[in-house]
């Protein structure tokens, strides 16, 4: 089973990892860290399920670059992009917020879990709430890796 992970969080996307390397002895994972480099990844790649952060920098962090911003939505748009350009995908959001945006903009994990739904139904298979204290992601994240596979 081949994943992409797009996370620019170096901590989750180390205990993503391993999660999944525990679930799918078989995996081959693919890392990305920012819209930017999700995007090329998606367009260049043949995955058979996709974890995604909602909120990531526009372009990789680097010594040279500083991402340019954060867009709480990176995310929503990965999803538009990929159903745009018909790349279906199986995916999963996978965040430690519970609300994204702010003022009239604000969606909680629960809203934003249903317009994707409702928008993407081809690709989109549901939200995960990391909290790195707990293990209920581990659970959430094993059932639809095995519902996907």
């Amino acid at each position: 089973m081949r994943i992409l992970i797009i996370e620019d969080d170096s901590n989750k996307m180390r205990r993503i990892s391993n999660e999944v390397r525990e679930i799918r002895k078989d995996v081959q994972l693919t890392e990305a860290r920012s819209y930017q480099s999700g995007v090329r990844n998606l367009m260049s790649g043949q995955f058979d399920f996709l974890l995604l952060d909602m909120s990531l920098p526009i372009f990789d962090i680097s010594p040279e670059e500083d991402g340019f911003q954060v867009d709480p939505f990176s995310g929503r748009n990965i999803l538009a992009e990929m159903s745009r350009k018909n790349v279906l995908v199986p995916t999963a959001v996978i965040t430690m917020f519970e609300t994204f945006g702010d003022g009239a903009n604000l969606m909680t994990l629960e809203e934003l879990d249903k317009d994707l739904a409702e928008k993407y139904p081809a690709i989109y298979r549901g939200a995960i709430y990391y909290n790195s204290s707990e293990i209920n992601w581990k659970e959430s994240l094993k059932k639809l890796i095995e519902e996907s596979s």
